[in-house]
């Protein structure tokens, strides 16, 4: 059984808002582009059938957003809306940085492997 690859699922639902101007896995050496979505993934089985056959996959996606002016509620509301439609469950949370806005968003979902369905854990 193949796991949905929800990383890349990830990237194509951050580029898909064209408020984010760069999009990455990894943290740059000095920001320079804002608004930046910086994600990271990770996931565990959540089941297996009697042939260690993983049918459902529990994920978590972590963005942290970065803006250096102004609000970052409305990317934030972009996101919170395009993963919940697909099922996953969200916390929202924020610092700011050194004249830079920071919201960390949090989704998790269990996805079944076989359906490519998303429901909460």
């Amino acid at each position: 059984m193949v796991i949905v690859n929800v990383k890349s699922l990830v990237y194509k639902s951050l580029m898909a808002i064209p408020e984010i101007k760069q999009v990455s896995t990894t943290y740059p050496d000095s920001m320079t582009v804002f608004p930046t979505a910086i994600y990271n993934t990770s996931h565990k089985a959540y089941f297996r059938d009697a042939d260690q056959q993983e049918l459902q996959t529990a994920w978590t996606i972590t963005i942290d957003l970065f803006l250096k002016e102004g609000s970052t509620t409305i990317i934030t509301n972009k996101l919170m809306s395009s993963f919940g439609d697909m099922g996953f469950s969200s916390d929202v949370g924020d610092s700011n940085l050194a004249d830079v806005n920071r919201t960390v968003l949090r989704f998790t979902g269990v996805v079944d492997n076989v359906s490519h369905r998303v429901f909460e854990n």
